[in-house]
């Protein structure tokens, strides 16, 4: 629906991003580089996210990511956030169902085999790396099977985190034409989905335990300081 309310994408000129970070990169601590799809980032102006990133290179504030495509994950894209000082390892890379029919139907231009090859070279890069992303239940043409499916291509995946939503009909979509799973079907995916979220989640955070790491603190609670560590885990410390 985004593109029909927004209209086509619109890129900012890297010339203007780096002149809006010049007049901050003596205070800021982070810079976050988001967009409503940041990987077509530069496809109206001649750029690209990696030329973006090539140019992050020379700030040393921490640099963190918004939601990406698969497509964008490249050697080259990779490279270019290597030469970033203090390149945030955490990908948020929109998935939507680990089963290629339903992919397809969602008119998805990938499929599980691409997004798990795109996957292994983001940790070829940063093994630590914090890979999020959502997933979408009870789409109308979804089969148990196919659920199954998504299940067992998330575990495969290891997440660190998955945004789990059931499936809400639109008007105006070609999903918003096709007949819609029973309500206590879609229901009982999302629980299910959710657990093993509960479940990917915990055995991500196990492993970042006693690793040392930097924190960027920004609230405090009854004392308590709060913050996210590069690869996005939230951190709590009394000191």
């Amino acid at each position: 629906m985004i593109p029909y309310v927004r209209g086509r994408s619109r890129s900012r000129t890297i010339e203007s991003i780096e002149r809006e970070l010049d007049d901050v990169q003596n205070v800021a601590k982070e810079v976050v580089v988001t967009g409503i799809n940041l990987s077509a980032y530069g496809r109206d102006n001649g750029s690209s996210l990696t030329e973006l990133m090539k140019m992050l290179s020379k700030y040393d504030f921490a640099v963190r990511l918004g939601s990406l495509e698969v497509g964008v994950v490249s050697k080259e894209f990779l490279d270019a956030t290597k030469g970033i000082k203090r390149f945030c390892p955490h990908f948020h890379l929109s998935l939507q169902s680990g089963d290629d029919r339903v992919l397809k139907a969602m008119n998805r231009h990938y499929t599980c085999d691409e997004y798990y090859t795109a996957v292994q070279l983001i940790r070829e890069y940063y093994p630590d790396a914090a890979i999020t992303t959502d997933i979408i239940v009870g789409f109308p043409c979804e089969r148990e099977e196919e659920f199954e499916n998504c299940v067992a291509f998330a575990r495969k995946v290891g997440f660190a985190d998955i945004h789990v939503f059931p499936y809400s009909s639109r008007r105006g979509t070609v999903a918003g034409r096709m007949p819609t799973l029973p309500p206590e079907v879609v229901l009982d995916r999302q629980k299910r989905m959710s657990a093993v979220k509960h479940e990917l989640v915990r055995n991500y955070l196990n492993k970042q335990l006693g690793m040392p790491t930097n924190v960027l603190f920004e609230t405090q609670t009854h004392g308590v300081w709060c913050g996210h560590s590069p690869n996005y885990v939230k951190v709590y410390s009394k000191n």
